[in-house]
């Protein structure tokens, strides 16, 4: 464990100047509390101390082999890696009694922990920053703190709480007149509806956000909208229409450098393919999804892929790579409990046993799959749990009356959110089991 020098030595690194000489004077007590926990946090986003201490009792934490590093050799933040100086240099902002450094510390940490999927140290944050922002009158800023409590709310499939932040950020676009705000607020919201099953209320947002990109000249925000409007076709079982938007969005940002977009729209495009149950042409870009997600360190993306790559290959019998795609997925999503995502994660365990013939476990996996779904909202997400469960339980011959009520009420459900021609899929199936 870490001594009480040790950890005043790592603390001097992350604290502003008035700050920093209390601590040099008077020690770490006469810091004020919240000051001391979030300096704590800090050093704990930086990984040079572990996570399992008690907030306030600073010697149970264990210094990281950096932590010691820092410790021992005391060197300049010049010295540091580029990113590492930048995490500390807003961290000093944020701790500084000046109105306008205190918002762009804030501003900055609130990208880094959004970045990191920390989301409750980014809401945490944006919470601060609202707080210095309204006192300072500063709209832009504020709009700032709403778009990423929205994006930390929506990661935590609180789409509600997400669409009233996205709305709030919308309206204060609207009183400062940032149009280019304007149209990165309905995106987001379109998101928002599209996730809750409310499609035409998505198509309004997006194509809302397309036409003022267009105005705006602005191309990556106009692909982007264009990317969602894909994803809401597929959803609507408009294949052709989502297929071709999906492949020139993708394009589109390549051309424009934009990786991490056009990981989003690969992902799209191979569950695209996965729901015409293609799953090798779907599995391709996922394989490209999840070597361009390592590459961009994008958490999320890869994630995605690999939910949706173990899956194809569970559905094709590769079933040790599904298991590993899987359980790399879930390491991802189980820490900020993205239950959307577990839900298909779980659903990928289902099938594996099932393959495995064993028949019990996998029906745990299907069950705990559809809690997860149902705790997510998402209601594309449940129906898609629903027919798998019952569709793995017709294939192997088990409780095919209970197979079917799952499959009507998958049935009902993509009736309920517009996607009719995956309802009437659905109901071919179940008069034929």
């Amino acid at each position: 464990m870490s001594t009480r020098a040790e950890i005043e030595t790592l603390l001097s690194y992350v604290l502003a100047d008035e700050h920093r000489k209390v601590l040099d004077i008077n020690g770490l007590e006469a810091l004020p509390k919240e000051r001391r926990i979030a300096a704590l946090r800090a050093l704990q986003d930086l990984g040079w101390i572990g996570n399992n201490g008690v907030e306030d009792l600073e010697e149970s934490y264990p210094l990281t082999r950096e932590g010691r590093r820092i410790v021992y050799d005391r060197p300049i933040v010049d010295t540091f890696d580029p990113v590492v100086q930048a995490h500390i240099a807003a961290l000093k902002n944020a701790d500084s009694n000046a109105p306008d450094a205190r918002m762009w510390g804030l501003r900055k940490l609130v990208e880094i922990e959004c970045e990191l999927s920390n989301w409750d140290s980014a809401l945490l944050y944006c919470f601060e920053l609202r707080k210095v922002a309204e006192k300072a009158h500063d709209i832009e800023m504020m709009a700032f703190s709403q778009v990423s409590q929205g994006r930390a709310e929506r990661a935590q499939n609180h789409w509600h709480e997400a669409l009233e932040s996205y709305l709030k950020a919308l309206e204060l676009y609207m009183e400062s007149g940032d149009r280019k705000g304007v149209c990165a607020a309905n995106r987001a919201m379109g998101t928002i509806y599209g996730s809750m099953g409310e499609y035409s209320s998505a198509i309004r947002c997006f194509e809302t956000s397309l036409v003022l990109a267009k105005e705006l000249g602005d191309l990556e925000a106009e692909t982007k909208a264009e990317a969602n409007l894909a994803v809401i076709y597929d959803l609507e079982g408009r294949f052709e229409e989502s297929e071709l938007a999906g492949k020139t969005c993708v394009t589109r940002f390549l051309e424009m450098g934009d990786l991490s977009s056009a990981v989003k729209a690969s992902i799209n495009l191979g569950v695209l393919n996965m729901s015409r149950e293609k799953f090798d042409v779907a599995a391709e870009f996922f394989e490209k999804a999840i070597s361009s997600g390592r590459q961009t360190k994008n958490k999320l993306a890869l994630g995605a892929a690999l939910v949706n790559a173990g899956y194809c290959y569970a559905r094709t019998g590769n079933i040790g790579l599904s298991m590993r795609y899987t359980d790399e997925a879930v390491s991802i999503f189980k820490e900020p409990n993205d239950s959307n995502m577990l839900a298909l994660a779980y659903r990928n365990y289902g099938h594996i046993e099932f393959r495995s013939s064993n028949y019990e476990n996998g029906a745990e996996w299907f069950e705990k799959s559809l809690r997860s779904a149902k705790a997510s909202e998402v209601k594309d997400t449940m129906a898609a749990c629903l027919y798998e469960f019952g569709m793995s339980l017709i294939r192997a011959s088990r409780d095919v009356k209970f197979a079917k009520k799952m499959l009507k009420r998958s049935s009902v459900i993509y009736a309920d959110i517009g996607n009719t021609k995956r309802a009437r899929e659905i109901d071919l199936r179940f008069s034929a089991a």
